[in-house]
């Protein structure tokens, strides 16, 4: 209470108690560290952590850099076919691996609430005379073709596992970036079919998974080189 109570006059009751909880952890906090603690030193060190740590699209986050080449249209200008036009180099485009994102997903918990079979739906309207429902991804005729694809393949000897489809469903929008300023990146965000809708239009569900981040390209003046 001594410490609440004086110095800065900021600190409130939330404040005081999350002091106590660190005090009680006693995995993270070590009396005896405090003896040479000096918080100049801890803060540059901190700002030096922080460098490298803090960027988010870090090799052992699983993310990647790369660059895109892309033909460009020049206007009033027609070329005798696509690789005839002129060529741009886009680079600094983050990404990860599909497939580590898809086995990532598959290896966690939320897995259990995937539909894995597909299934057909069928509204009987009247006596001999139905309708099909096309509500979820993983009713739709093209999951049901490409379940029936994939077990239809030949098997290795002993090869017992069974085989489902991952519906991926990709997405993207331009995100701003800054409360001032124009900063701006096309984020690509990868869903799963195999979820069912209404969990994933809930932000809470986090069924949204980052795949890509596209910088914006600056203007071109002249292309015929």
């Amino acid at each position: 209470m001594c410490w609440q109570y004086s110095g800065a006059n900021s600190k409130s009751s939330v404040e005081m108690k999350r002091l106590t909880r660190v005090f009680l952890d006693d995995d993270e906090y070590k009396r005896e560290d405090m003896r040479v603690f000096d918080d100049v030193h801890e803060k540059r060190l901190l700002k030096e952590y922080l460098k490298d740590r803090s960027n988010l699209f870090r090799m052992e986050n699983g993310w990647r850099c790369s660059s895109v080449k892309i033909r460009l249209p020049k206007e009033k200008v027609k070329f005798a076919s696509e690789e005839a036009a002129p060529e741009m180099e886009i680079m600094g485009v983050h990404h990860c691996s599909l497939t580590d994102v898809v086995r990532s997903v598959f290896e966690d918990s939320i897995m259990s609430t995937f539909h894995l079979m597909p299934f057909r739906q069928r509204w009987e309207i009247s006596e001999g005379h139905t309708m099909n429902v096309y509500s979820e991804a993983y009713s739709s005729p093209s999951f049901l073709e490409a379940y029936e694809e994939i077990n239809a393949l030949p098997r290795d000897p002993g090869d017992n596992l069974e085989r489902v489809v991952a519906s991926l469903m990709m997405w993207s929008d331009s995100t701003h970036l800054a409360s001032f300023g124009d900063a701006s990146l096309w984020p690509f965000y990868l869903c799963f079919g195999n979820q069912l809708k209404y969990t994933r239009g809930k932000p809470t569900a986090s069924a949204c998974h980052h795949v890509a981040y596209i910088p914006n390209v600056s203007p071109v003046r002249d292309l015929s080189s």
